[in-house]
């Protein structure tokens, strides 16, 4: 199906509002408030933002969890997904040493879009876990 094109002042909200018409709200309703869609899970997730210094960071994790079967990275285009079972860390000072440049953590997290789990900052590393910080594992100082 394709959209007609819409002109004028408020041709933004005309395009929004037909695209709402066609929403079937109680089927939205019924599916927000369903218990099907909710699984629990001890998996976590990161997704980076495509960058050299990212790339230098997917080959470090790549040689660092090779022998972890539950870790996968994916390559969406623009983006990295990368999904392990119970956590993983990055450690920047490894990074910095294969881009034979200073590297830190926080120029990791420049490019961090989004995470599933618990992460932190530990020095120079980051850390996603599904660990209770504070209860499970001690919290980093």
């Amino acid at each position: 199906m394709t959209e007609a094109p819409v002109s004028g002042p408020n041709s933004h909200l005309a395009a929004v509002d037909r695209r709402v018409s066609g929403v079937d709200v109680e089927q939205v309703r019924a599916n927000m408030f369903s218990d099907n869609g909710v699984v629990e899970s001890r998996r976590v997730v990161l997704a980076l933002t495509k960058a050299d210094e990212i790339e230098a960071t997917v080959e470090w994790l790549t040689e660092r969890y090779e022998d972890e079967p539950s870790f996968t990275i994916e390559d969406c285009g623009t983006f990295y997904r990368i999904d392990c079972l119970e956590g993983f860390e990055i450690d920047a000072d490894e990074i910095a040493e294969l881009l034979g440049r200073p590297f830190s953590v926080y120029d990791l997290l420049v490019n961090v879009s989004t995470t599933i789990g618990r992460a932190y900052v530990d020095g120079n590393v980051f850390a996603i876990t599904t660990d209770l910080l504070g209860w499970e594992r001690e919290v980093p100082r």
